[in-house]
């Protein structure tokens, strides 16, 4: 008996120790497959211009908005987006939108962001081209929102399948999604 509790404790403590273990917690919390893609290609809105980004910390989630300042029906979800990722501030440290602009110039596509004030980073103009790892996610039309994980994995969708279901749906989706 006593030797079955003191197994039962030496489990236990390993487990806890295991558990409080800080290489294991950063196992937790490795990077995510965008780290080094986006790595110095963020811009985001300073007070009334647009300039170098650095995300303090990885979220957990990655939405990824692409979105163009002559599409009207993107003119028209943008505000929503915008009300909604204000009104998550308790879970902005989970996910973070990313503006992916299929504007046809830099300026275009710095007048959208400031225009509907976009709260959240952007990839810059000049690295659109260079970032395969996110274009994949938007090959139909816009706008297009889509939540992945750190891993890529898609979470959710504004087409299931080749139906188009809207931007709306992964904005519903993200409280839940993206609920610890």
């Amino acid at each position: 008996m006593k030797s079955s509790l003191l197994a039962l404790l030496i489990l236990t403590l390993s487990f806890n120790a295991i558990a409080a273990d800080p290489v294991t917690k950063e196992a937790a919390g490795k990077p995510s497959v965008f780290k080094d893609v986006l790595k110095g290609k963020l811009v985001a809105l300073n007070g009334k211009r647009v300039g170098r980004y650095e995300m303090a910390a990885e979220p957990q989630y990655y939405a990824f908005y692409f979105s163009a300042h002559w599409c009207p029906p993107c003119r028209a979800f943008t505000p929503k987006l915008v009300e909604f990722y204000n009104a998550q501030e308790g879970r902005k440290k989970n996910f973070e939108i990313i503006f992916v602009s299929r504007d046809n110039d830099e300026k275009s596509m710095e007048d959208y962001i400031k225009g509907d004030a976009m709260p959240w980073p952007a990839i810059a103009f000049r690295s659109l081209d260079r970032i395969k790892g996110i274009n994949k996610y938007s090959t139909e039309g816009i706008p297009r929102l889509v939540l992945v994980d750190r891993e890529g994995k898609v979470i959710s969708d504004s087409y299931e399948g080749q139906t188009y279901v809207g931007p709306e749906k992964v904005m519903n989706d993200i409280p839940t999604k993206t609920a610890k």
